[in-house]
């Protein structure tokens, strides 16, 4: 249930992180979007409203062209004076200070009808002008309230330098920074190219429907020019201004109030969303991952039922776990014909490994005895090449099944505590036999700091570097073989155990270096037809010491020969006296002639030439067995005589080995201590477990070697 909360609460959190960067980008992109929309919006009412407002001004002026020219000229002649704006608030007040002025002056008589502006003196024309300076002011300021913009000017270029002077100032403010405080007539721009539409308009007195946007320190603005033109004359332009950065920062506080309510409104919806994913969606997946779990770990045959009896819905899921549940039932099918094919394979190599193995005991066991009798020479010569032939046969037939249990994953791994200068020394000394009498040295150097006794699988080493050392005597005829073992440490208690095995040999060509360790593989076979072997020696080492946690690799010259280095994990053993069991009693055989002529030994085989070649090799001890041909015998000569120890056949007809000996076990509770030994031409893995399984206690393979016999009978009838 705990499991399951956690799968649970882990898609959950898949979902929120998936809808959670859906939710963010959609934020994200709406954000942008809503801003440049509104910006977009907002710069083209601007463009629309600052043309709308120069031609308003423009059509302003020019109802009073003759004032504002006789304004124009009395700004210019008093420009020192006039241009720094007089202590006046409101048109009003100056309106009326002039009408006082001026009905003072001139009583009974009427500005513009009786006095005309040029013919007052210049303290009334100075009053008046100042009126005329609020007047257009007021007017401007107008212009912008109407307009929602925040100034206006109206300029006039001076044709003499054709700088750009304020005429008319649009916005009354403290502000030192703002444009609308600088006084009458100041510069405006001192390069007329930088604005060429401004240039355009004023010389050309046409109007573009056209807007200049340009930046300068009080952010970005927006500009349109109207031209300004009494009695066909252009003597100015109307410019009307905007600066938009106040609006940019406005729209981007807007922008973001929009997106934090739209954040909240999809967080709130994200929850929605994942509670219903949870409860009708996960819900689903969890029960369907279930299953599939389950049936992954345990291959359960109802997982299909399972899944197809819940309610999944009539959605994607269910089509998910309807197609799911086809696929284990394919699958199921699948693995039934490969389990059945692997039986098959098992089968097979158990008949061939029982039905070869039975010849060739005999060819092998009788050419071994023949080896001892007192031959003529040429009868010697004949028994010595069968002994050798059968010797060949059996090493091809065990590559064949090695190679079979790695494939199959059965081969293991078993460590113990090994004298690792004795085995080199028994390997090499067992190849060079192979060299016969070609001119080649074969030499073994061991670093002399190595440790002698290490923990390790001392049996797959030992094959490991016999089908090493043995390709490079198939393939060097004369030089040298150099076997040279060293170490590197890599713990406190472990070291790697290196083993470089360099030959003088044919070579091999750099193009089949990767095909030097495939299955059933010589390369250049043609050249390599003098070669005997199945080709699997090097796969099978490679293999081997994978399983042991090393590798093997080889460096090759073609013509001048080969360097094999193999680099094996050890341990250093705890105790450097101990030696392995299989070293002691290795060492015992050695020191002991063993006689038992009172060992009675029952021998059970269903093939007669067993038979003979078990009386003879046990009559080498002085043992006369009692040899029968099928389990019943065996029950009933077992209920007859009491045997110190039992060979046991396991592939016999009507009733086999095991069956034999778990007969004798519950029948005759006497034989419960009695060794009964597995005598079997079947030597896959699975079958010396199946044996001792079944209650034989221990496993001798056909062909029998005599020493391996010989250890046998020591450890159970000389203990």
């Amino acid at each position: 249930m705990k499991k399951e909360k956690r799968h649970n609460i882990k898609l959950i959190r898949q979902f929120a992180y998936l809808i959670s960067l859906f939710v963010i980008t959609t934020i994200v992109i709406t954000a942008v979007v809503t801003y440049f929309s509104q910006m977009k919006q907002y710069r083209k009412v601007c463009r629309d409203r600052i043309m709308e407002v120069g031609d308003y001004l423009a059509s302003l002026i020019q109802e009073d062209p003759d004032d504002f020219l006789a304004y124009q000229q009395y700004y210019d002649a008093h420009y020192e004076d006039i241009r720094i704006p007089y202590d006046f608030t409101e048109c009003r007040t100056a309106l009326n200070t002039f009408n006082q002025a001026f009905s003072e002056a001139y009583p009974g008589k009427t500005f513009k009808t009786d006095v005309m502006p040029e013919e007052m003196t210049e303290e009334l024309q100075n009053l008046y002008y100042t009126y005329r300076q609020e007047y257009w002011i007021l007017v401007f300021e107008k212009a912008r309230e109407a307009f929602g913009l925040p100034y206006t000017y109206f300029l006039l270029p001076k044709e003499d330098t054709r700088y750009t002077v304020y005429m008319i100032d649009g916005e009354r403010t403290e502000d030192k920074e703002h444009p609308g405080f600088l006084y009458m007539g100041d510069s405006y721009y001192e390069e007329p190219s930088e604005h060429r539409l401004m240039w355009d308009t004023y010389f050309n007195a046409c109007r573009y429907d056209e807007v200049y946007e340009w930046d300068n320190k009080w952010g970005n603005t927006y500009s349109c020019y109207t031209p300004l033109v009494i009695h066909g004359r252009c003597i100015g332009l109307v410019v009307t201004e905007i600066n938009v950065s106040d609006v940019n920062n406005m729209y981007l506080k807007s922008t973001g109030l929009q997106v934090l309510q739209l954040a909240v409104v999809l967080l709130f919806l994200t929850m929605l969303l994942l509670f219903f994913i949870s409860h009708n969606h996960i819900r689903r997946i969890n029960h369907l991952s279930a299953q599939i779990n389950d049936f992954s770990s345990t291959r359960a045959y109802d997982t299909v039922d399972a899944i197809r009896a819940y309610p999944y819905g009539r959605d994607e899921i269910q089509l998910l776990a309807q197609n799911t549940a086809d696929m284990i039932r394919e699958l199921q099918i699948h693995e039934g014909k490969i389990a059945e094919a692997a039986q098959y394979k098992s089968d097979f190599l158990a008949n061939m490994s029982h039905e070869i193995r039975t010849p060739m005991n005999a060819i092998v066991t009788l050419s071994d005895l023949m080896l001892k009798e007192d031959l003529s020479g040429q009868a010697k010569e004949y028994a010595s090449q069968v002994n050798a032939s059968a010797h060949a046969l059996l090493v091809i037939i065990n590559d064949i099944l090695d190679f079979s249990r790695i494939e199959s994953g059965t081969m293991g791994i078993s460590p113990g505590i090994y004298d690792v200068k004795q085995t080199m020394q028994d390997v090499v000394t067992l190849t060079s036999l192979g060299l016969g009498s070609k001119a080649v040295e074969m030499k073994l150097d061991i670093v002399p700091d190595l440790p002698q006794h290490l923990y390790g699988d001392s049996a797959r080493i030992r094959q490991s570097l016999n089908n090493v050392i043995s390709n490079s005597v198939k393939f060097t005829t004369e030089g040298s073989i150099h076997i040279d073992v060293t170490y590197e440490k890599t713990g406190e208690r472990e070291i790697d155990l290196k083993i470089s095995v360099a030959d003088t040999g044919i070579g091999i060509r750099e193009k089949d270096l990767e095909r030097i360790f495939e299955s059933f593989s010589q390369v250049d076979s043609t050249r390599n037809r003098a070669a005997e072997g199945t080709g699997l020696g090097l796969a099978i080492t490679q293999r081997l010491i994978r399983l042991m946690g090393g590798a093997i690799e080889v460096e090759s010259e073609f013509g001048r020969g080969s360097v094999f280095k193999i680099s094996i994990p050890q341990e250093i053993a705890a105790d450097p006296l101990e030696v392995s069991d299989a070293q002691e009693e290795k060492q015992d055989t050695e020191e002991q002639i063993l006689f038992l002529p009172d060992a009675k030994v029952l021998v059970v085989d269903d093939n007669t030439v067993n038979l003979y070649v078990a009386r003879n090799l046990l009559g080498l001890y002085g043992i006369k067995p009692t040899c029968v041909t099928s389990g019943e015998e065996a029950l009933k000569a077992v209920e007859k005589d009491n045997y110190d120890l039992i060979l046991m056949d396991h592939m016999m007809p009507v009733m086999d080995g095991v069956e034999a000996t778990k007969r004798i076990r519950e029948a005759f509770p006497a034989y419960r201590k009695i060794p009964i030994i597995a005598f079997t031409a079947n030597a896959v893995e699975e079958a010396r477990e199946l044996l001792t399984e079944a209650g034989m206690d221990d496993f001798i393979a056909k062909p029998v070697k005599v020493e391996n016999l010989e250890a046998l009978l020591i450890k159970w009838l000389k203990s």
